[in-house]
């Protein structure tokens, strides 16, 4: 994976943080954040991040922004598991690791989550996603729910 170009990443974040409703999160925008999320997590963790220069002056304000769209994108309401732990169809077991092991940082009351508005049922929703997407088996029938349009709950259900 190609490290973010960060003069189009920090831009966009920022400008997402102050005018979300122009961006379609649905079709995945802003494309830059989408493209580079694992970056992004990282910075809402507060983590270095490899290739963003260390004395970036407003460190904070990247911070703050990286994770109002972490609350606002990945965990909106009926997010699916891809999108909360921000993983692609194809993603590598390493990379479901680092992800899951971010967004429980971020989401989980024991690190502070309450404190900064994040939903209450976030940590619940990051552990349930990783539990689907970490068993071969049950993201083949997520996936085949998904594909056949079936509400996942009678699909997982079946024998």
């Amino acid at each position: 994976m190609t490290p973010p170009d960060w003069r189009s990443v920090l831009p966009r974040l920022m400008a997402f943080e102050r005018s979300p409703g122009l961006y379609r999160v649905v079709l995945r925008e802003p494309r830059p954040l989408f493209e580079h999320i694992g970056g992004v997590m990282l910075l809402a963790t507060g983590r270095p991040v490899a290739s963003l220069p260390e004395a970036t002056a407003n460190a904070h304000e990247l911070r703050r922004a990286a994770r109002f769209f972490v609350r606002t994108v990945m965990l909106r309401p009926g997010s699916d598991p891809f999108t909360l732990l921000g993983l692609p169809p194809d993603f590598e077991s390493a990379q479901l690791r680092e992800h899951y092991r971010l967004m429980i940082r971020l989401t989980h009351p024991d690190f502070g989550a309450t404190a900064e508005g994040w939903p209450a049922d976030a940590a619940t929703r990051v552990n349930l996603a990783h539990d689907l997407l970490s068993s071969p088996q049950k993201r083949a029938a997520y996936a085949e729910a998904m594909h056949t349009h079936l509400p996942m709950r009678r699909r997982l259900m079946r024998p």
